[in-house]
């Protein structure tokens, strides 16, 4: 009997061993990255004494996703598969823009429309591109349009803002490091630019 039991709890055994051979391994997530705050070093300029808003961030699905954008011909675009961003990347910018401007140490009262519902300038921007193109090399490109306004249709100032950066390999932390570089040289050239056309506008 005690030979039948045995034989009884090795085969369960064996059978519990064997199922979970069979299940599929599970994948490591992937990792995921931010865009990063410019340093106030960037930044160095006289401050100013009026209030902005940096609005949400304009642009298409396709750079609207946690997913992040690779050019691989004109008008066609892919998404890496081994890394992500930590969120929305439009939602990035936005937050590495206004952290930016606070760090700066120019202007105090600055936010989104949830921090600050009403200010005296609004900063718009529209993400035209988000990418790593990889035709003919491999370099991250940032393409933003800015727009200084008063929130209600008049503008004061508006540019495009365009970044490239090569990227040294296809390897996730070499892309996000081509993008950190491109993004810091764009938040830089529009924290300054709207802080001079904004002080301009104030003192006309």
């Amino acid at each position: 009997m005690k030979q039948i039991i045995r034989g009884v709890i090795f085969g369960l055994a064996f059978f519990a061993s064997g199922c979970v051979s069979l299940l599929p391994e599970t994948s490591p997530p992937k990792p995921r990255y931010h865009i990063s705050a410019v340093s106030a070093d960037a930044l160095a300029g006289a401050a100013v004494n009026w209030s902005l808003v940096v609005e949400d961030p304009h642009t298409t699905r396709v750079y609207d996703t946690t997913r992040i954008a690779i050019s691989t011909a004109p008008g066609k675009i892919q998404y890496f598969a081994s890394a992500e961003w930590a969120d929305r990347a439009p939602r990035l910018f936005q937050t590495a823009l206004v952290q930016s401007l606070e760090d700066s140490g120019r202007i105090i009262t600055v936010g989104d429309r949830g921090a600050i519902p009403i200010a005296d300038y609004v900063l718009q921007t529209d993400l035209r591109a988000i990418q790593l193109n990889i035709r003919g090399g491999r370099a991250a490109r940032v393409s933003i349009y800015a727009r200084l306004t008063d929130g209600k249709g008049k503008i004061y100032a508006a540019k495009l803002f365009e970044m490239s950066a090569p990227a040294v390999s296809d390897r996730a932390d070499d892309v996000v490091a081509a993008f950190d570089s491109a993004f810091a040289s764009s938040i830089a050239g529009i924290v300054n630019w709207a802080l001079e056309e904004g002080e301009a506008s104030a003192s006309s």
